[in-house]
């Protein structure tokens, strides 16, 4: 085989791209003999019947995933739970004692019923334990489908003659890959043809400077670099483990992160396990103390080791149930499920914490084109040839009284300045790719001048034309063509910058005329005229040039103004609720655009987002203010800086730094941003956001910093992730209400009972407190962790500050009412519950029904805990938004009644009748009258005031690629800052581990 392909192999090619071996690489004779000897071509790429046998020999585009999680390895780590352990063999010692060792009771070795305490507490730990790690592993299975979600990236490859799109991971070595702006590499390569490439390889190399790509400079292309101008062709030598990045990322091997929430609830599941641990060793040498004093004391009865056995059983089993491993369990759950619906809603997670992160969000930063706006471009209006035109229905302009040569020249220009194109699907069907806007003029150029873009752009071949890519610092594009003799630079761009360069003007004659004053003010007033219409306005324009194509984009003196169009891209019809939804629940919408000021304000005030008192600014006046501002040492206090942020709601004419420095100042002044981008150069604004939003047609460097990627790029889906965030929030202290108050009842009644109780019996089995831990921590997970958000509940209040507490006021309410409730209760019913319920005290019937309460109490109280604000009625939207809830009840109704009425020597149970679990169903369900009684309560909530941040929670810079720690794009979820899918510890316990003018800032 390595004779078929010239002898060449995959690790071989990677030590030249690696190393940039140019010797190796002239002595294989060039990208041409490259080309030759993996038996490709340039113009048709590799042969389909070929595939097996590349993959075979080089590899698949594929990287294996490290340390993939298995059922039997998280069983395995949950039984290295040291409480768990002991457990386990407490349990195996009462089983050989109890077929040993005669009943200190009876004198006899009860062979019948001497194993079953044991058997019961091995059954029991046996079902919890796979249980947990069946969630987990289910867990991980889900966010191992989300990885490959995330990883999908489409590319075009030659094949046959013919150009495919297809997934990355399909490329193999020996592709012809077309590259573009914005590409994070997916493969390695060398250069085969393109313009002015220039990559970041920084991730790669170390080396911070930007790599010029080329036949006469650096040929080689490394995976996991980013495009940052230009594109082009490359011929693909190394893929998947066999590339640079691959390499990179197998010998990495970086501990996963959790989410804050995780790491927040992590905290509290350590102190509450303390309280379990504390309690345990209380409550086992009260046992010991009595039952050493009624042997020693009393003499009531001679010295075993079973009590004592039994005793730690029970304190063992107390820290067991009271170490809350289903808190981060909860979060695991309720993310990975809000991560799949907030697919459905168009927001693919990238980054586990946004989900969370959003739930806190109150100001979010936000593009205008393509996510305020359709992004369906075209050409409304214009100003060409000294004639104004308007192409808004129903009105109509006969291009055909403009000159011909004039008009010849503005299709050149829009043509040739250009990359957009129409191209044929498999299917037949003619679609647009390319840029949006660029899209919108040459449909004008075909529809309404009658001009064919190809049949110009074919006109000249890559040694007559050279392109320059949209600047953003410079709003303009420039294409230079060699043209009768002599070089002609075609450029478009920001209109009243572009203006402000032009010294000549094309007039009704085709004439080259001087840009006179009264022009220039013409001029001017259309394109006030036209931006005052929310149009985007360009100006086309050209200059002369020698005859030859420079290196680097030449500086023009002077150009001469072809005419000026003005472009509309309407306002989504949803955007302007959507945005009014954001205000009413606290969240500051603003705008940043690079368009002009008058096109900006005219959105923002069909969006609703620039209202009276709001400030407008452009992006030179906005740098100044903040350049005087941060002069003050203490500006964050400062009434300048308080302006900023609270009264800017547009900003226009902004580069992507403007975006990341106002994404900066919001964060100092204590605010969690959120920020939208699609280009590579919003990357480090995208970085700086607490949740940074991508368009799914936007550049891979601007996916990659992202956290959510918006599948639809519309406004609509960044509300719908704020309510899936405070869903998530609003999820888990559901079930916080829950789990602690079981926790408090659960350990004080074991406790209080086995003190009090005069053979030293605790009220509750082992077995049946261990049924109870796995009522209170995976099913009520289940149930409480995936209720759906109410747009009405959630979106109708104000967001939470970052370091609010887990616990509300009203929550505090709850927890310590319901269990001073139920303990009352129980004691009641332990207590006095055999004479109401004729019964001898501490029979077997007597401590079922006591049994059977306390667990109904607790389904019973599920319900009292998916309200958090108050509301009377419980069960208000339970059929629409909990049907898990509903499903996992009646699953611990069915598993409750076959413990009771089938499972008696196993759980401790004997059968009851249908009154007794009348009487058990009513008892419990008191709670929920309680409950509304408790609602009732006045509750006042202190206000804390939002403290400012001296400086951002994230990192800054252009996206690092996919290798570092939890940073990922095609293989692994990204965790540095954010999720995490493995099995981790906590206390011993498995667990899976989101316009008014600048001066008056300073009134």
């Amino acid at each position: 085989m390595a004779a078929k392909f010239g002898g060449l192999d995959k690790d071989g090619l990677y030590d030249m791209i690696m190393n940039k071996d140019t010797d190796k690489y002239h002595a294989l004779g060039g990208v041409d003999g490259l080309i030759s000897k993996l038996d490709s071509d340039r113009e048709k790429g590799i042969k389909t019947s070929s595939l097996e046998a590349r993959e075979e020999h080089f590899g698949p585009n594929r990287t294996p995933d490290a340390d993939p999680v298995t059922f039997w390895g998280l069983v395995l780590e949950a039984l290295g739970d040291t409480m768990l352990q002991i457990l386990i063999g407490a349990a195996i010692v009462s089983l050989v004692l109890g077929l040993t060792v005669p009943d200190p009771k009876t004198g006899k070795v009860e062979y019948s019923t001497g194993w079953i305490e044991g058997a019961a507490i091995l059954t029991s730990v046996a079902v919890v334990t796979f249980v947990s790690a069946w969630n987990d592993y289910s867990k991980a299975l889900k966010f191992a489908e989300l990885n490959q979600e995330t990883a999908k990236k489409e590319v075009v490859v030659i094949r046959d003659g013919h150009r495919h799109r297809m997934d990355i991971s399909e490329a193999l070595v020996g592709d012809i890959l077309t590259v573009e702006y914005g590409d994070i590499l997916g493969a390695d390569g060398i250069y085969v043809d393109g313009e002015d490439i220039i990559c970041d390889e920084s991730a790669q190399t170390g080396e911070a400077e930007p790599i010029n790509k080329g036949s006469n400079k650096d040929v080689f292309f490394l995976a996991g670099a980013m495009v940052t101008q230009g594109g082009g062709e490359i011929l693909v030598t190394g893929v998947g483990e066999s590339s640079c990045k691959g390499r990179l990322e197998a010998a990495l091997s970086v501990e996963k992160a959790e989410t804050p929430l995780q790491e927040k609830l992590g905290d509290l599941a350590n102190t509450i396990g303390m309280f379990g641990l504390y309690a345990a060793a209380v409550t086992f040498g009260v046992l010991a103390v009595k039952e050493l004093y009624f042997i020693f004391g009393t003499g009531a009865h001679a010295f075993h080791f079973k009590p004592f056995l039994d005793f730690l059983i029970v304190a063992v089993t107390i820290v067991v149930v009271a170490i809350p491993e289903g808190l981060p369990l909860a979060v695991t759950i309720s993310l990975a499920y809000s991560m799949r619906q907030m697919q459905s809603d168009n927001c693919l997670v990238r980054v586990l914490a946004a989900c969370e992160t959003m739930g806190g969000a109150n100001t979010i930063c936000s593009d205008k084109t393509g996510t305020l706006t359709t992004n369906q471009m075209s050409v409304v209006r214009g100003y060409v040839g000294e004639k104004y035109f308007d192409l808004t229905p129903p009105n109509h302009f006969d291009f055909n009284t403009l000159n011909k040569h004039l008009l010849e020249s503005l299709c050149e220009s829009v043509s040739l300045n250009s990359t957009a194109e129409q191209k044929q699907t498999e299917e037949g069907e003619i679609v647009w790719e390319g840029n949006k806007t660029e899209q919108g003029l040459l449909r004008f150029v075909l529809k309404n001048l009658d001009c064919d873009y190809n049949a110009i752009r074919h006109q000249f071949n890559r040694a007559s034309k050279k392109q320059w890519p949209f600047n953003s610092s410079k709003k303009r594009m420039s294409t230079i063509v060699l043209k009768g003799g002599q070089g002609i630079i075609y450029v478009k761009g920001a209109a009243e910058i572009l203006l402000a360069e032009c010294g000549s003007f094309v007039d009704g004659n085709n004439a080259r005329q001087p840009m006179t004053p009264t022009m220039r003010a013409t001029m001017d007033e259309q394109i006030n005229n036209m931006a005052r219409e929310g149009n985007r306005v360009l100006l086309i324009a050209k200059a002369s040039h020698a005859n030859h194509i420079p290196e680097d984009e030449p500086e023009t003196d002077e150009l001469t103004a072809i005419g000026l169009l003005g472009i509309s891209d309407p306002v989504r019809p949803e955007v302007p609720g959507a945005v009014k939804k954001c205000q009413e629940s606290g969240i500051v919408v603003r705008m940043v655009t690079g368009d002009n000021m008058l096109t900006a304000q005219s959105i923002a005030k069909q969006c609703g987002i620039f209202e009276e008192g709001g400030l407008a600014m452009e992006g030179k006046q906005f740098r100044e203010l903040v350049e005087k501002v941060k002069a003050n040492k203490n500006y964050v206090e400062s009434k300048a800086f308080k302006n900023i942020v609270d009264k800017l709601q547009v900003l226009a004419r902004s580069s992507p730094e403007d975006k990341q420095t106002l994404a900066e100042l919001l964060q100092e002044a204590g605010m969690v941003v959120a920020v939208t981008g699609d280009g590579t150069n919003d990357g480090p604004a995208l970085k700086m956001a607490d949740v940074g939003f991508s368009m799914q047609t936007g550049t891979d460097v601007a996916k990659s910093a992202s956290d959510i990627v918006l599948l639809d790029d519309n406004f609509r889906s960044v509300v719908k992730a704020v309510m899936w965030g405070r869903n998530v929030n609003d999820n888990i202290k559901k079930f916080l209400q829950f789990q602690v108050t079981v926790n408090i009842v659960g350990v004080l009644i074991t406790f209080i009972g086995a003190a009090f109780d005069a053979s030293n019996e605790s009220p509750l089995t082992p077995v049946q407190l261990l049924w109870l831990n796995l009522i209170m921590d995976t099913l009520a997970a289940l149930a409480l962790a995936t209720e759906k958000p109410v747009e009405e509940v959630l979106l109708k209040r104000m967001p939470e500050s970052r370091d609010a507490s887990l616990f509300s006021p009203r929550m505090w309410v709850n927890i310590f009412g319901h269990a001073i409730f139920q303990l009352v209760l129980l004691m009641w019913l332990l207590n006095r519950g055999d004479e109401f319920l004729g019964h001898q005290s501490r029979s077997p019937k007597h401590m079922t029904i006591y049994f059977n309460t306390f667990i109904l109490l607790q389904i019973w109280n599920e319900f009292n805990a998916r309200k958090l604000a108050g509301e009377t009625n419980v069960f208000a939207g339970f059929w629409e938004n909990s049907k898990p809830h509903a499903g996992v009840t009646l699953i611990m109704v069915i598993f409750q009644y076959v413990a009771v009425e089938f499972l008696g020597a196993f759980m401790g149970t004997c059968p009851l009748t249908l009154m007794e679990w009348v009487f058990c169903i009513t008892v419990g369900g008191l709670c929920i009258p309680y409950g509304y009684v408790l609602n009732q309560l006045p509750i006042l909530a202190p206000v804390k005031q939002v403290e400012p941040r001296r400086r951002a929670t994230k990192k800054v810079g252009l996206p690092e690629t996919e290798h570092k720690s939890g940073e990922c794009e095609n293989s692994h979820f990204q965790l540095r800052r954010k999720d995490t899918a493995t099995a981790k510890v906590l206390g011993g316990r498995s667990q899976i581990h989101i316009t008014k003018q600048a001066s008056s800032v300073f009134e």
